[in-house]
């Protein structure tokens, strides 16, 4: 077929290499003139490093072996080991630009093409992206794989998508020689106010600081000294992580609750962030692209109406974004909301809950990107001979 897919952020590579691989003529189409990867550090996901490994292209980044998350007080809030689950397994924290750059080569080597400079002012359901000249390109099928700020779906009944008030303001900082290079580290003060520092590779990482969106023009024209000090009542030891940085340094992300139920109509469908989009609370946004991109690789190789094919990659993939979406949903507010005790309650509950053997293994499986649907999980790996 001959398929366009708009965006060309991580999910619309993915799925551009998976295609082009399988012999499609595949065209991906951005507004950036100049396309780079733009956002925070990640952390990939265990099913995303095979998906990965899928298109010979993994990148360097850092071993995550572990969660820690704690309360101010050092009280112990999420503490999870991936190996609990299997050993030697583990997420990776990755840069934007590590994991795009392979994606990129990935997706031009199977012979896909990147149309930069190239908005779509609209799209049709016959899968025609109309530019803003009122040029036509017609496809057998278009990818909407726009992120979340994507209008190509908006107004459908079948979509919503609900702005979450606390996003965050991110960094990428030096590590000091003793800090560990294996976990990623959360500090939480209350419900509104949550420190993160993900190791990415090297001696980097990716400093998140979790704030109310209508905060930010506040916080940018305060004294930079003034973060500095929350940081030291938060986390004493990130303080030094902080030193160099100013307010140009630190970005601004903003999230989005999406639902797109079903992911597609006519000969478009609409994957990644852009369908399902949550919270990073999880950490699962990149691992979740890669799964949708091999998901509609699987389905478009069968034999069959491209109705059905579509409908049986939303079938393949139903069950585990709806169980991921309801996750987020209920976690957020435990660590980014102005919910008046919930905070105290967490600390107390958090710790003794999260040991329990049943809870602790679902949210390994939860963690790891394993949980397909509520009650189901995907098999674990064998263990490294």
């Amino acid at each position: 077929m001959r398929i366009g897919i708009i965006g060309a952020g991580l999910c619309g590579l993915a799925t551009a290499a998976f295609l082009a691989r399988d012999g499609h003529a595949v065209e991906i189409l951005e507004r950036a003139p100049h396309p780079r990867p733009l956002g925070a550090g990640l952390l990939l996901q265990p099913p995303g490093t095979d998906i990965l490994a899928r298109l010979n292209t993994v990148p360097e980044g850092a071993r995550i072996t572990r969660l820690d998350s704690r309360a101010t007080s050092g009280a112990p809030l999420i503490q999870l080991d991936y190996a609990d689950l299997a050993p030697g397994l583990h997420g990776t924290g990755l840069t934007r630009p590590a994991i795009w750059s392979t994606l990129l080569d990935a997706a031009t080597s199977a012979g896909a093409r990147l149309l930069p400079a190239c908005p779509i002012a609209s799209v049709t359901e016959d899968a025609t992206a109309i530019l803003p000249s009122g040029e036509q390109r017609p496809y057998d099928l278009l990818v909407i794989a726009a992120g979340t700020h994507t209008p190509f779906w908006s107004g459908r009944p079948s979509h919503a998508a609900r702005p979450y008030p606390w996003g965050c303001l991110w960094a990428t900082v030096t590590l000091p020689r003793d800090w560990p290079r294996d976990m990623l580290m959360q500090r939480c003060r209350g419900t509104a106010t949550m420190l993160g520092v993900l190791p990415t590779g090297g001696d980097t990482a990716a400093l998140y600081w979790s704030i109310r969106n209508d905060r930010v023009p506040a916080w940018r024209a305060a004294p930079i000294a003034a973060w500095r000090d929350d940081i030291a009542r938060t986390w004493q030891e990130a303080e030094s992580l902080t030193a160099n940085l100013t307010h140009a340094d630190l970005e601004h992300a903003t999230y989005r609750d999406v639902r797109a139920h079903p992911p597609f109509a006519g000969r478009l469908v609409v994957i990644g962030d852009a369908a399902h989009g949550t919270s990073p609370q999880l950490g699962q946004g990149t691992t979740q692209a890669l799964r949708d991109a091999l998901a509609l690789a699987e389905a478009l190789a069968a034999d069959a109406p491209l109705e059905v094919r579509l409908a049986a990659y939303w079938s393949a993939r139903r069950r585990r974004v709806g169980y991921y979406r309801l996750a987020s949903r209920a976690l957020t507010p435990v660590f980014q909301s102005g919910i008046p005790g919930l905070g105290p309650l967490r600390d107390l509950l958090a710790g003794p809950v999260g040991r329990l053997p049943f809870v602790r293994r679902q949210a390994l499986l939860t963690l790891a990107g394993m949980k397909d649907g509520l009650f189901g999980a995907d098999a674990l790996p064998a263990p490294p001979r």
